[in-house]
């Protein structure tokens, strides 16, 4: 948003706007930063200035970041969690909870879970890394799974790292809370879900070996009836009540992409 703002200057509304449909589209699978280059382009034709469009985006997002940690204070257990890969809601959430023990997977390929294990170190709380294989065996001793998502669908599903969904039924299966941490601007438009494609990263992050096939999905769609809330700026939610979010970022995806 902010290398939007800095390149708005002397270009024109359809330039800018060109620039604005480009970014939305970057990563589909993250629904907050199509929402949010939309709100941003809502307040720039509002104002007539893109600086304070972009401004007043990231504003939005900032108090709602805060708001959603506010919430997930009051509801997250304080003894042992488990979570997967790395999610800065996460890491905000935690840092501000401090709970006795954190129980990390660590995501593979690319190990983000060492990362969040280094992030929850920083803040001197009691850390167990673990193989995805895992999950299962430990998410018996956590009080709740605590996860982040890259977007939420209207229907209450959502999208995060493989490994989620796995978590999620281990979850269920033990009788474990599942607390997925995500802001309203999370909330795809419903004409959004259907551009979504799998994603996949490098073979050569899973083996250089050649003689077989390797696939390397990065995300996938957790269904609603694991989600046991959703911890948003606005409180607690059940799956079934993110749908009213989904009309507001419609509107605002259909007037930045006409």
């Amino acid at each position: 948003l902010k290398a939007l703002a800095r390149v708005a200057p002397g270009a024109s509304g359809e330039e800018l706007r060109e620039w604005a449909r480009a970014l939305a589209l970057a990563r589909p699978m993250m629904a907050a930063i199509e929402n949010a280059v939309a709100l941003a382009w809502e307040r720039y034709e509002a104002a007539g200035d893109p600086a304070t469009g972009v401004g007043e985006a990231i504003e939005r997002l900032e108090t709602a970041g805060d708001g959603m940690s506010a919430t997930a204070c009051g509801v997250v257990p304080r003894d042992t969690l488990i979570t997967l890969t790395y999610s800065s809601a996460v890491i905000e959430v935690l840092g501000r909870l401090r709970p006795r023990r954190v129980i990390v997977s660590e995501s593979r390929p690319l190990y983000e879970g060492l990362r969040t294990a280094r992030a929850l170190a920083a803040h001197g709380i009691s850390l167990t890394l673990i193989t995805e294989a895992q999950m299962a065996l430990f998410v018996r001793e956590a009080e709740a799974v605590v996860v982040g998502a890259d977007s939420v669908q209207p229907d209450g599903s959502f999208v995060n790292k493989v490994g989620t969904h796995l978590l999620a039924l281990a979850a269920r299966a033990e009788r474990v809370p599942m607390y997925v941490l995500a802001e309203t601007l999370k909330v795809a438009a419903p004409s959004q879900p259907r551009r979504f494609t799998v994603e996949e990263g490098r073979r050569s992050e899973v083996t250089r070996k050649h003689w077989l096939e390797v696939r390397n999905v990065y995300f996938e769609v957790i269904p609603a009836r694991l989600v046991t809330a959703y911890v948003t700026e606005e409180g607690i939610r059940k799956p079934a009540e993110m749908g009213r979010y989904a009309s507001e970022a419609e509107r605002r995806w259909r007037a930045l992409m006409g």
